[in-house]
């Protein structure tokens, strides 16, 4: 579970709820099924019209992802301590039992790239493999916090169109009272669906996925460059000093003081 997005979720409704004396004694007022299903559902059908149904298919899973399961990846510190172990491993033991050796990291990358190792392939086949995958890799999630993004934007439009709704049906019949409520109920309420879903929901999510893919991608590079040393039997200090040189200065000294 990834508690820092529910914290920030529940801080960010806890202002709204601390900010605003009304939703507190009143939060009934606030919640229309009619405001929502607007913004909601025009917010997926134009999304859906933007970007490919593929696309959008994926969303349900990267967003359960996001919200729950651990990373499916290495981080880059603990990349460059892998590389680091298996080019001390590589002085002793053959290439074919190099696949065993990372078996416990659960890793797909890392396996593959330990795979064709073992296998004897070109080092340039082997290079190129891995860093297809990983082009092919920040394609798809660029494609997907495209998506997220689309529905930023979107949401707040069908707030306007909401208020813009609201607003004539209270033109319709001034003169009546419990259509003007219905009314301006609607053309405030969409704008705020609009506005909550996008500076809650879609951008934020889109900006987390985003520093995941980086994160993710930074890992990569770090295995493929590692697996290039390695295939060249470098020794574990020139890997150690090349890879660490990915990250951040505290990342770095995180490294040196784990050995």
């Amino acid at each position: 579970m990834n508690l820092n997005i529910f914290i920030g979720l529940f801080i960010a409704f806890l202002a709204i709820y601390l900010g605003a004396p009304d939703v507190r004694n009143d939060t009934a007022v606030y919640l229309q099924f009619n405001a929502f299903m607007l913004v909601a559902l025009g917010t997926i059908g134009s999304t859906l019209v933007s970007t490919s149904f593929k696309d959008f298919r994926g969303l349900g899973g990267l967003l359960i992802a996001i919200f729950f399961k651990k990373r499916r990846f290495l981080e880059p510190t603990q990349a460059v301590k892998v590389m680091v172990d298996l080019s001390e491993q590589i002085q002793s033991v053959s290439r074919q039992a190099l696949p065993d050796k990372v078996a416990t990291y659960n890793n797909d990358f890392l396996s593959r790239a330990m795979d064709m190792v073992a296998a004897g392939l070109d080092k340039q086949f082997v290079l190129d493999t891995l860093y297809t995958d990983i082009d092919e890799l920040r394609n798809r999630h660029s494609k997907k916090i495209i998506t997220i993004r689309t529905m930023g934007s979107f949401a707040p439009m069908f707030g306007m169109a909401g208020t813009v709704i609201g607003v004539i049906q209270v033109l319709k019949n001034v003169t009546d009272i419990e259509n003007i409520v219905s009314g301006m109920a609607l053309a405030l309420l969409t704008t705020l669906y609009g506005l909550i879903f996008t500076s809650i929901f879609f951008i934020p999510l889109a900006n987390k996925f985003k520093s995941l893919s980086e994160e993710e991608i930074l890992s990569r590079q770090i295995i493929s460059q590692g697996i290039d040393m390695l295939m060249e039997k470098e020794i574990s200090l020139k890997v150690e000093k090349y890879l660490t040189s990915f990250l951040e200065s505290n990342q770095q000294d995180s490294v040196i003081k784990a050995k």
